[in-house]
């Protein structure tokens, strides 16, 4: 066999591997990662973005990462399905958050600034949680205008959930070393945006 016939064997031989590698690659990894959005979430997100006047292609982008983050959200049959998604990882969002609050409670000297300013937040966040329990029961007790539940008042029960979110975040403007913190509670205002938006009118 001539040199020149074996290094095209070799060449061909490397190129086949090369493209098994890669799809058999490609093939594992489509099990792990972020679910690929459905048609449902891509057009409950695109009507977010109209339903909430202050989010803009933002709170587009942050809903498709959000559901895209829960493996339910491909299951969801309908809005409600994904406001259900929605509401149970902003529980689990507020509660690790109040969670990390508590834990620095523990740490700080009483009588401080930060221990005020933590307390005020652990108290927010207590409140937060509270009306999340209530918006997501409504979600399931919905029955549709039969049931004389309208979107107004879960819009509304949203407002004072954000109201409690703002109000941890201009108290923690007075409290140094908390950037970790203050991202965390940036982002529970922003799920707080996303709920309202999915149950606007």
């Amino acid at each position: 066999m001539s040199p020149t016939s074996m290094a095209t064997i070799v060449f061909s031989a490397i190129i086949f591997m090369l493209l098994f590698f890669t799809t058999t690659a490609q093939a594992g990894g489509s099990g792990g990662g972020k679910p690929r959005a459905t048609n449902l979430v891509v057009e409950v997100c695109k009507t977010a973005t109209f339903k909430y006047p202050y989010g803009g292609h933002d709170i587009e982008e942050f809903c498709l990462t959000t559901l895209q983050s829960d493996k339910r959200s491909t299951e969801a049959k309908d809005l409600r399905d994904l406001q259900l998604v929605t509401v149970d990882i902003l529980r689990g969002r507020v509660t690790t958050t109040s969670g990390k609050v508590k834990k620095m409670l523990e740490n700080i000297k009483k009588g401080t600034l930060p221990m005020r300013i933590l307390s005020l937040c652990e108290v927010d966040y207590d409140t937060v949680v509270s009306v999340i329990n209530k918006y997501d029961a409504m979600i399931r007790d919905y029955q549709g205008d039969e049931g004389g539940l309208r979107s107004i008042q879960l819009v509304r029960w949203m407002g004072i959930a954000r109201d409690h979110v703002d109000e941890c975040n201009s108290e923690l403007v007075d409290m140094p070393a908390t950037g970790a913190l203050v991202n965390e509670n940036n982002e529970l205002g922003m799920l707080v945006k996303l709920n309202t938006a999915l149950g606007a009118p």
